[in-house]
């Protein structure tokens, strides 16, 4: 694969760190591919990427859990790598929660197992972790298979805390989501984070990454439930609650002594973010918990979500035990809606649409572009590999191009068609 054959087709919106992601077909083979650009700051974030990359690929080749690479292309463009992973034609999590606000508990079902079984592959690889876990970074096909993404931006982070935070932060805030996690990982709300190390006593076997994992998994999952915390009265102390958690725990473990979770000691946890930066508020008039319905939420539901929010992290369970947990396998049916999870992706991204044929100028502009950008692609690249059989109407390929440009799959193929013809 070379990078010279590739086409843009369209950018994808960013997440986080806000690196430029592009839809490219592969010209010689009519596929689509995902090429994210991430860009190398420093030599210890080159290395932290190299690693990262590495290691995903070496672990998780054709796995169906995991957002599969295919190549990497250091310093293209000068001061990035241009990564080429698998297209997730469903788009993410991010997209979904963005276009329908919450999931009703039976999609969240569906949604949580290939997630831990993604994670525990990870954490059963040594000393890893995955770091980044949150909307943007559960992908789905249309069929609606879930694969986690590689959670890049926690790779550049950990090698390059300070300048990765200025860089988040002096980015403009219109490409920020309310469901974007992000804020869980910039310094604190009111004060900068201490970069000082505490020790935290833990068993032989614990990792804090790992846990911090869970706990990320677990704000995932609230917010399917209820949607973005933003109008909650105190959301800006369980925003900065749950920051220390994640990072500054060890400082605090007399503090949160005897609590147990988020929902179960949300009280504890806004007090002790209010104690340390003096601030004096009434009590709030809503709780997490009233906002997860008795006849929306099962108390099997509760109780994964108070295994996954524990306080401390040692009591958070780890992926083989949440797996097993009585909300996954007891086979009891869930609260609220019956509503499929691949019904709300088919119903938030209007698959099978194509515009009225009065609307369809821009569309077939661009693709006259794409046709003229193929022409001079082929040329110059290695043989196709394609058949006639892939450039049908029907075929994957076709139909995704039609979906993007509005246009009817008969007219995309046959102009596509004549391309290649040309050509022989």
């Amino acid at each position: 694969m070379r990078i010279e054959d590739m086409i843009t087709t369209g950018t994808l919106r960013s997440y986080g760190d806000q690196s430029p992601v592009k839809k490219m077909l592969h010209a010689p083979t009519m596929k689509l591919y995902v090429v994210k650009e991430e860009p190398l700051h420093n030599k210890e974030i080159r290395k932290n990427l190299k690693d990262w990359i590495s290691f995903w690929q070496n672990k998780f080749a054709n796995s169906n859990l995991h957002v599969q690479v295919y190549a990497t292309f250091w310093n293209t463009p000068e001061g990035y790598v241009s990564i080429v992973m698998e297209y997730m034609n469903g788009g993410s999590l991010q997209n979904l929660l963005e276009s329908m606000g919450f999931l009703p508990e039976r999609s969240i079902k569906q949604l949580v197992p290939p997630i831990l079984q993604g994670l525990q592959k990870i954490h059963q690889q040594g000393a890893q972790c995955h770091g980044a876990l949150g909307p943007s970074q559960i992908l789905f096909l249309r069929d609606g298979t879930v694969k986690l993404g590689q959670g890049l931006q926690y790779r550049v982070q950990v090698q390059g805390n300070q300048l990765f935070n200025s860089y988040i932060l002096g980015k403009p805030k219109d490409v920020q989501s309310l469901y974007d996690p992000t804020i869980l990982e910039t310094p604190s709300l009111w004060s900068k984070a201490s970069s000082e190390k505490v020790h935290f006593p833990a068993q032989e076997d614990f990792i804090l990454e790992r846990a911090n994992d869970i706990w990320k998994l677990g704000w995932l999952v609230l917010n399917c439930a209820i949607g973005t915390l933003e109008f909650h009265p105190k959301a800006q102390q369980i925003y900065e609650g749950s920051r220390i958690i994640i990072e500054e725990i060890a400082k605090y473990t007399d503090h949160l002594k005897d609590t147990c979770c988020l929902l179960h000691s949300e009280s504890k946890v806004i007090s002790l973010v209010e104690q340390n930066q003096k601030i004096v508020s009434e009590p709030t008039k809503i709780t997490i918990l009233e906002l997860l319905p008795s006849d929306k939420f099962s108390p099997e539901f509760i109780q994964f979500l108070c295994s996954t929010l524990k306080i401390d992290p040692r009591q958070r369970q780890y992926t083989e035990q949440l797996l097993q947990h009585p909300w996954l396998v007891s086979g009891r049916d869930p609260k609220g809606p019956n509503v499929q999870l691949k019904e709300l992706l088919n119903i938030s991204n209007a698959w099978n649409a194509f515009l009225p044929e009065e609307f369809q100028g821009q569309g077939a502009q661009k693709l006259e572009r794409l046709c003229d950008a193929l022409y001079l692609v082929l040329q110059n690249s290695e043989r196709p590999t394609v058949n006639k059989m892939q450039l049908q109407e029907n075929s994957p390929i076709i139909k995704e191009l039609s979906y993007d440009m509005g246009l009817n799959a008969k007219a995309v193929s046959d102009r596509i068609m004549s391309i290649f013809q040309s050509l022989i």
